[in-house]
């Protein structure tokens, strides 16, 4: 059985869900989990969990996304991006000295509200589909880190690419149509591309096409536990103790006062990996599993 994480890159027009189940017939496996959501007009890295590789995804550190996005301004519409009906225009373009100079207000701790064409769910609906509805779906805004955002291109023809490196829960859509208020007209998005989530680039990420290929060698292209969770420190237990982690059983070991508490990646040399939550004080330090991911011997 393959586990670990593919990355893909998504084409425009397709859904994450719809990608992954598409990828999941592909390799034939039984459980595949995308991590994060990409928008159907969105392409770039989508990374997807593979079998017991869906069990590490709250433990994966994305906690920075970057996307190159093109916006055009003078032109709002519903959906925020090319694909949805033209609300209003604006014959005013600004220029790129005031779009340099406003889009520096916009990096930092801010509150965003999500678009109404989001994913974001109210009372479990998601709330493009309300808005496809001709309602009005209410969004809380909530708090958004924009890192960083640049220029890439000049402007053309009220055109512009932009870099944004956000945290997670950033909508690049609002956050275009609110750099076009600031400059006194309107804007939306004409194309979009995740190029980094977290440590997974697209510049590492493989076609459908491709995967197509290599699904009798999917090993070529699976990223293992480990190197996923390269951030959380490995801490070998003896084969008595993987046995116990194993069946969910907590395992209290002796003092070892060069040892910190927190969550480890837990690895016996039969193969046994488990994420475990090392909790120490002066006379013991117990184990407690979290997840575990994979018995007997590796492949």
């Amino acid at each position: 059985m393959s586990n670990g994480i593919i990355l893909l890159d998504k084409p425009a027009g397709m859904s994450s869900t719809f990608a992954g189940t598409l990828c999941k017939r592909i390799l034939g496996i039984k459980k595949i989990g995308h991590i994060g959501t990409l928008d159907p007009l969105a392409t770039g890295v989508l990374p997807l969990a593979i079998n017991a590789g869906t069990k590490i995804i709250p433990f994966i550190n994305t906690s920075k996304k970057i996307y190159d996005f093109e916006m055009k301004f003078g032109i709002k519409t519903d959906t925020g991006d090319n694909t949805g009906e033209i609300l209003t225009t604006n014959p005013l373009i600004p220029s790129l000295s005031d779009i340099e100079r406003v889009i520096q207000n916009f990096i930092g701790e801010q509150y965003q509200k999500p678009h109404p064409f989001s994913a974001v769910k109210i009372n479990g609906t998601p709330a493009y589909r309300m808005a496809r509805r001709g309602e009005s779906p209410e969004l809380q805004s909530k708090l958004v880190n924009i890192f960083d955002i640049c220029i890439l291109s000049d402007l053309e023809n009220g055109s512009l690419k932009l870099r944004a490196a956000v945290s997670p829960g950033t909508y690049i859509r609002s956050l275009a149509e609110d750099i076009s208020h600031a400059l006194g007209t309107f804007g939306h998005v004409t194309s979009l591309r995740r190029v980094m989530d977290g440590k997974f680039c697209v510049g590492d990420a493989i076609t459908i096409d491709k995967l197509r290929e290599k699904k009798d060698n999917i090993h070529d292209v699976l990223i293992s536990f480990e190197d996923v969770l390269d951030d959380i420190p490995v801490f070998f237990v003896s084969e008595r103790e993987a046995d116990d982690l194993s069946l969910g059983r907590s395992v209290v070991c002796g003092v070892n006062r060069t040892l910190k508490p927190g969550i480890v990646l837990a690895s016996s040399s039969r193969g046994f990996w488990g994420i475990v939550d090392r909790i120490c004080d002066d006379e013991k330090y117990v184990l407690v599993p979290k997840r575990i991911l994979v018995f007997g011997k590796k492949e």
